[in-house]
């Protein structure tokens, strides 16, 4: 289901934007007050990195992140190659967990900044994002260009 919304005074762009309905298959939609982060890794990156995605969760919504005891969702970190430089890969596992994957550390760091972007936050607790799926990128290199005339 899509729904249309109004962009201010350019109506023309209105139909080319849409937001999906945020209702999630699978039951994903449900809201948890605790997470536990667990690490394939323990380089200082990948501890870094679940230290970005735990200070993002209690700042936004007060959930409690911890690497162990029980929770209400297990988010795992890991490291593979053979998805492609910078690439990741966020699926789930067995009993609810959200498995994020990474070619190399910086496809790890993108692949928390997807599922942080696509993730819900409210008083009531944090809501796992419903996008499930691979990335990376197509060039090695990128670059944007910014006109300012």
């Amino acid at each position: 289901m899509k729904q249309w919304f109004w962009i201010g005074a350019a109506p023309a762009l209105a139909a080319l934007m849409s937001v999906r309905s945020l209702a999630a298959p699978e039951g994903r939609s449900t809201v948890v007050n605790s997470i536990c982060i667990k690490l394939n890794s323990r380089s200082a990156i990948v501890k870094n990195i679940a230290a970005v995605f735990e200070r993002e969760v209690r700042e936004r919504c007060g959930a409690s992140v911890t690497e162990d005891g029980e929770a209400d969702l297990a988010v795992e970190l890991k490291i593979r190659s053979g998805i492609g430089r910078e690439g990741y890969t966020i699926a789930d596992g067995p009993k609810g967990t959200i498995i994020v994957t990474g070619s190399d550390e910086r496809g790890l760091l993108y692949g928390v900044g997807k599922l942080l972007r696509t993730s819900r936050y409210d008083q009531g607790g944090f809501t796992p994002g419903a996008w499930r799926g691979s990335s990376k990128p197509e060039k090695e290199l990128r670059a944007i260009y910014f006109a300012t005339h």
